[in-house]
């Protein structure tokens, strides 16, 4: 059951950013998140049917604009632009702002942990020195990270159902609403002719990446080692590359560098013992949430 859940994460979570392309193909990024969002999130409450507080419903609001409206949404806008491999990997920086945090709040965090975070700023510096590759489009990704990795921080801090599945679906019907809002807002239009392909894909989107996925993940959180768990933070970008290669989308030519530096970066970030790892893995619930 470990092996196949963890299989799950690996595959799906790296195959979300492939899907989000396809989707795009006739969808505009901020409305499809967002009934993509509402949907699953919608599914959830009906299977748990548990009430919750107007302050926990605040938090989920809150957790749902900063996690998947911003942090979720600015990526599938990114991909307009970005191919779904380059955004994998810049989305994968996220454990370097968290640790960088730790630095701030506790000071030097020990040898492994600034490796790792040298390793993937050298990964990310490598991937932009690329033409083109600096644009709208990776500063998008970059502020999400950011986004995630503030509402990481903060998420200790709110108040919250006990049951981690409804506070899933909470967020993601918060944040189905919220982007669904900024789409009426910026009055996106359809990006081409509905086909069958962009519906699969947000049929994958819904079903396998949130549901299937965060089953999964809440499962491993509470049957497996968190520092395994861990592990899909740095098999995920592999997976999209490597995806994104078999579709033939156009990758930066420094990818095979970057590549290796930031995942070289990210498992000294996430398996190394020491104060910054521990702060790592005391907010993997966040980190690890669907397709970052």
């Amino acid at each position: 059951m470990q092996t196949l859940a963890l299989a799950s994460i690996y595959l799906i979570w790296g195959s979300t950013f492939l899907a989000v392309r396809y989707v795009l193909e006739a969808f505009p990024p901020l409305a499809m998140s967002g009934a993509r969002f509402a949907l699953a999130g919608l599914l959830l409450l009906l299977y748990i049917r548990k009430p919750a507080t107007r302050k926990q419903w605040r938090s989920a609001l809150v957790m749902g604009t900063l996690l998947l409206s911003t942090g979720t949404g600015l990526v599938a806008w990114a991909e307009q632009t970005v191919t779904s491999g380059q955004a994998a990997l810049v989305n994968a920086t996220t454990p370097m702002w968290i640790a960088l945090w730790g630095i701030y709040r506790k000071g030097y965090p020990g040898h492994a942990t600034l490796a790792g975070i040298g390793l993937a700023s050298l990964g990310l510096l490598s991937l932009m020195q690329d033409p083109g590759s600096l644009n709208i489009g990776t500063l998008a990704i970059l502020f999400a990270s950011l986004s995630w990795t503030a509402a990481t921080l903060l998420s200790p801090h709110l108040d919250k159902p006990e049951s981690s599945v409804q506070f899933s679906g909470m967020t993601m019907l918060s944040a189905g609403g919220v982007l669904t809002v900024l789409s009426l807002l910026t009055q996106e239009s359809m990006t081409g002719p509905v086909t069958s392909s962009a519906v699969a894909a947000w049929l994958y989107l819904v079903f396998a990446g949130s549901l299937v996925g965060m089953t999964a993940y809440t499962w491993l959180l509470r049957h497996s080692n968190p520092g395994l768990v861990a592990t899909h933070t740095y098999v995920n970008p592999v997976v999209a590359v490597a995806l994104s290669a078999l579709v033939g989308e156009t990758l930066p030519a420094t990818a095979g560098v970057a590549i290796l530096l930031i995942l070289v970066g990210v498992i000294l970030l996430t398996v190394k013992t020491g104060p910054n790892a521990r702060v790592f893995r005391s907010y993997l619930p966040l980190v690890g949430h669907p397709e970052r």
